[in-house]
């Protein structure tokens, strides 16, 4: 059986939450001998207030790991959540990456674009698969219009909610899936303290824009358009989203092989870098140098 072990700041929160069932399902779904055997948390409760770490184990029967360095040690591999605040991050997968298990990293994989090439140098350099991504990247109707279409589209737009730290990497990661890498510059407009409108330029006509707005004004919309004159316009649906990331997940696991580049991880950082700048000088092109 493959074992799986979660690795949080604390267990309490929405991903860890519900990840485990969403999981569960996936691995029922697939028939794979895998389940998800130990958790283990820096804290024993949100800084907040919610439940403990024992209380949260014992209501999804998971094991309390006695330390990080126990849980590694026994699983197979690793989920590294903390997915409120990628601060955390770096600290969370130092241990991990030098593992050599598959490892999954929440979004967003790290703080910032250096973060993250210091995290993928690290599971380089102990031979760590490793990956992450928003669920966002996994919606069907993604998934459906790539397999449907031999050539990346001229253009991709984007709409969705909160806020660049917590929320961009959504919407990035289903611009990343259609679009490739390749963005060469980006632009931002002065749209208020709370929204950020990005113009991001792949060269030879290829284009993707991105809003962004905080809720309730803003569900996720993605728009695509193969030759810049028809478009479709594809659905956000987490039923969907979810299950094909645990699937996604799982194959990775069983496999070691990422669904995700390093390469688009890394773009997607250096975006969210670049329009933290890009926002306070609007309408000024910026390179983008991941």
């Amino acid at each position: 059986m493959l074992k799986i072990g979660i690795i949080d700041q604390y267990l309490d929160n929405w991903h860890c939450n519900y990840f485990p069932a969403f999981l569960r399902e996936a691995i029922a779904e697939s028939g794979l001998d895998a389940e998800i055997t130990q958790a283990w948390a820096v804290w024993d409760s949100p800084p907040g207030g919610g439940i403990s770490t024992d209380e949260w184990c014992l209501a999804r029967n998971i094991a309390r790991a006695a330390s990080v360095d126990a849980l590694i040690d026994e699983c197979d591999a690793l989920m590294v959540i903390a997915a409120d605040d990628a601060s955390y991050h770096e600290a969370l997968c130092q241990k991990p990456l030098r593992s050599g298990k598959p490892v999954f990293v929440d979004k967003t994989f790290a703080i910032n674009a250096q973060a993250g090439s210091r995290m993928f140098e690290l599971a380089r350099e102990h031979s760590t698969p490793v990956f992450s991504s928003s669920a966002q990247r996994f919606c069907q109707s993604v998934i459906d219009w790539k397999s449907s279409h031999a050539h990346r589209p001229a253009f991709v737009s984007t709409v969705g909610p909160h806020s660049i730290d917590r929320y961009a990497v959504h919407q990035l990661e289903v611009i990343s899936a259609l679009m490739g890498t390749g963005i060469r510059r980006l632009k931002a407009f002065s749209c208020g303290s709370m929204v950020t409108q990005l113009i991001l330029d792949y060269g030879n006509g290829r284009w993707a824009s991105f809003m962004q707005t905080p809720q309730p004004w803003a569900e996720f919309n993605f728009m695509v358009s193969q030759d810049g004159e028809t478009g479709a316009r594809l659905v956000s649906d987490d039923k969907d989203f979810y299950r094909n990331l645990m699937k996604a997940m799982l194959d990775f696991f069983f496999t070691g092989i990422p669904p995700v580049s390093p390469e688009e991880t890394l773009e997607i950082l250096a975006v969210i870098d670049s329009a933290r700048v890009a926002r306070t000088h609007p309408d000024i092109w910026f390179e983008l140098t991941p």
